[in-house]
């Protein structure tokens, strides 16, 4: 058993082994979206604009979406060469006031892979009436850098 505190003159000292130990262990058990990758954060406000990141950086795509109604926001057509989807996730908005069908905020962590331009695509519809009856859409250009 490795001994991790040894006592010197009545004050705890760290072994030089338990000092390696922790700080190997963030490194065996991080994984690019948790430990410090760059990420950049969009919503709405960006429709039609360019972003510019590294290859490896996060982008997380915020959009708000009616969920009593049906429709939500879906991704078109992913550029599998560019981008990587981590995550997808549904959450409620906090309210302001007691309103049933308050909006929810749909959000993607996306990986982006290999240098190059690419677009993030994504329709805002009800399944069941298809992508032709999309109600808004939201448009990311994406410089891989």
């Amino acid at each position: 058993m490795v001994e991790l505190v040894k006592k010197n003159r009545g004050k705890p000292l760290i072994s030089f082994g338990a000092m390696v130990l922790s700080l190997l262990i963030p490194l065996v058990f991080c994984t690019s979206h948790d430990c410090g990758a760059e990420t950049v954060i969009v919503d709405k406000a960006f429709n039609g604009r360019e972003i510019k990141v590294r290859a490896g950086a996060l982008i997380r795509v915020n959009l708000e979406q009616l969920g009593a109604t049906g429709y939500a926001w879906e991704i078109k057509d992913l550029d599998m060469e560019h981008f990587e989807i981590l995550s997808v996730e549904t959450k409620d908005v906090p309210p302001t006031s007691d309103v049933t069908g308050a909006p929810v905020t749909r959000t993607w962590l996306i990986s982006t892979k290999n240098r190059g331009k690419a677009v993030l695509s994504f329709l805002h519809y009800r399944p069941w009436e298809g992508e032709k009856s999309s109600s808004d859409r939201f448009v990311l250009k994406v410089r891989i850098l």
